[in-house]
């Protein structure tokens, strides 16, 4: 069994991981409960269903520390995404203000709609993205070794690997391009100065309207790095496990052997 701590000393464990991630929802949470208090402020918090899923989120954020302290945080693959995972919770500051436009905005009902289902589809379509690289990457077996390096007492998760792999020998873009980033911040800018009559058109006011379009990016960010996490920590571990009867473990440092690349 490699020496773990050792080889991650950078980290200081798994655990520290956890908690520091936890950081993110706590603030987006609260974040995402002033966007939908702010949207519509003559609305009682009790019937601002929005506006309370966001207290939830920094609620089960704030009590979930206590879970780093239950269990034996080793360097399971399983525990070192646990606070990753919670990327996911750095897109609320784009997907609140198209919640708080669907919800609260003048639009008709078809409008609204056909809005938020364009922003889903563009969603499924990026995280789709990594789901479908890591099952060729899975499926091929010199990529997967690189990435996955099995030795006889556990399977080890080269982070390093897992780099190469993805940003040299197959050059899949994690980040949307600079020129789809642009894109969306100009269109952004560009509705300020009309600021009062896009407020009155969409029925929010002009701060969601803002951040739902240049903030759409950075969703696509958060959400496409919460489901990479996903795939490498616990989809593919739990694959793994049921075929060899192994744990995952994170390696952060080491990459591939030139033995394991002879094989």
């Amino acid at each position: 069994m490699r020496n773990l701590d050792k080889v991650n000393a950078a980290v200081k464990s798994t655990r520290s991981i956890f908690i520091i991630a936890l950081i993110i929802p706590i603030i987006m949470g609260l974040s995402g409960w002033a966007l939908a208090d702010g949207a519509v402020p003559d609305i009682a918090l009790a019937q601002n269903y929005l506006a309370i899923s966001g207290l939830l989120i920094c609620a089960l954020a704030v009590a979930s520390a206590a879970i780093a302290y239950l269990f034996k945080w080793e360097w399971k693959a399983k525990y070192y995404g646990a606070g990753f995972v919670s990327f996911a919770s750095g897109s609320i500051l784009g997907i609140y203000p198209i919640l708080c436009i669907v919800i609260y905005g003048a639009w008709p009902l078809w409008a609204r709609l056909g809005f938020l289902v364009l922003h889903f589809f563009l969603i499924v379509w990026w995280c789709r993205r990594f789901f479908l690289i890591y099952r060729d990457i899975f499926t091929d077996k010199k990529l997967r070794d690189s990435i996955y390096q099995e030795e006889e007492d556990a399977v080890y998760y080269l982070q390093q690997g897992d780099k190469i792999v993805i940003e040299k020998t197959l050059k899949f873009p994690q980040f949307p391009s600079n020129k789809f980033v642009i894109f969306f911040m100009v269109a952004a800018v560009l509705l300020a100065p009309y600021m009062r009559i896009v407020s009155n058109f969409v029925g929010v006011p002009f701060t969601q309207i803002f951040l739902a379009v240049s903030m759409t990016p950075v969703n696509l960010v958060f959400l496409g790095l919460a489901t990479k996490m996903w795939l490498v920590f616990y989809h593919y571990p739990s694959k793994i496990k049921l075929e060899t009867g192994k744990d995952v473990y994170v390696d952060m440092v080491s990459k591939m052997t030139k033995n394991a690349r002879d094989e």
